[in-house]
């Protein structure tokens, strides 16, 4: 976030006003259950019959992010998973807690153990794209398949310029003096191309998830443990990856260039790049009928391909 930027969000917030959006008219969040998950508790949803679909939503987002694809999954026959990640949604937000992506990693593997998920898709969005990137690596037998929705896979873009939330208490400053209804408006707009088309019940879905309590302490911890001990380990780590993987891009992704994109067909032995004109850095919430057309044709050819496979093999 350049300087400007955050003193720019500081003055339009006390210029604003206090008003406060009603949410009372929103329906009730989707049912789910939660898990005991190294002393903590993860929410997760799971739906359906078929081969294995596991989402994963980005940092600042829930399970919220795949409200629009989770459903129409489902109805194509697959068995959908979905979680909020610690610090998330439902699930629970430690001021010390884990929030590294070893740590993610080690407790996506933990809970896809407590719901007996042998092997699955990864459907990773920016920060989950990393984190499908990164299980992958360490569990390629429990990978049957990669569809990365603008992973923030390298230090430029997203993983970069980390000096907002690394000074002392600016992010404590400028995060407690603007309203929650200033910080969703901020992001959804980082999120969508065409501002104008932001729905506005998505806008105060997303509202009642920012006035969860402790979700802006958990974000500026997460942000402070984004990177990787050893980035350049990790980075090239993605060249070792096998499964079969579909990029996704938003052509106007302001958040992860699409540059990254491009490098990981380059890099990884399997992938494969669409780029989504017209669209942005979350194109699941802005053109959710063009990501699921994509999706579809991409698990069709490789998660039921795989199940046939492994039951031939038994």
């Amino acid at each position: 976030m350049p300087i400007h930027t955050a003193f720019a969000l500081v003055a339009c917030t006390l210029l604003a006003g206090c008003a406060t959006t009603d949410l009372s008219d929103l329906p009730a969040p989707p049912p789910g259950r939660s898990l005991a998950i190294e002393g903590e508790l993860i929410f997760v949803r799971q739906s359906g019959i078929g081969p294995d679909v596991v989402l994963l939503h980005r940092l600042g987002d829930s399970s919220l992010g795949w409200q629009y694809l989770e459903g129409p999954l489902v109805a194509a026959g697959y068995r959908v998973t979905v979680w909020d990640a610690l610090g998330a949604g439902r699930s629970t937000k430690p001021a010390d807690g884990d929030y590294s992506l070893a740590g993610h990693r080690r407790r996506l593997a933990t809970t896809l153990d407590a719901l007996s998920i042998e092997r699955a898709t990864l459907v990773g969005h920016s920060l989950g794209g990393s984190l499908a990137l990164g299980f992958a690596r360490m569990h390629p037998e429990r990978t049957t398949a990669l569809c990365l929705i603008a992973p923030a896979a390298y230090r430029e873009g997203a993983l970069d310029g980390r000096w907002f939330w690394d000074t002392p208490w600016l992010a404590e400053i400028v995060l407690g003096v603007l309203s929650k209804e200033m910080i969703v408006d901020f992001g959804m707009k980082q999120n969508f191309a065409d501002r104008t088309q932001i729905p506005a019940e998505l806008r105060k879905l997303y509202l009642r998830e920012a006035r969860r309590d402790g979700v802006l302490r958990a974000l500026m911890c997460q942000e402070r443990q984004l990177l990787p001990d050893d980035p350049e380990a990790w980075e090239n780590g993605h060249r070792t990856i096998r499964a079969p993987t579909r990029l996704l891009f938003g052509a106007h992704d302001a958040l992860v260039p699409v540059a990254q994109g491009h490098r990981l067909v380059r890099e990884m032995a399997n992938a494969h790049l669409t780029v989504l004109d017209d669209l942005a850095h979350s194109p699941q919430l802005e053109a959710p009928a063009v990501v699921l057309a994509h999706l579809l044709q991409f698990l069709d050819a490789h998660s039921r391909l795989a199940v046939a496979f492994a039951t031939n093999v038994r």
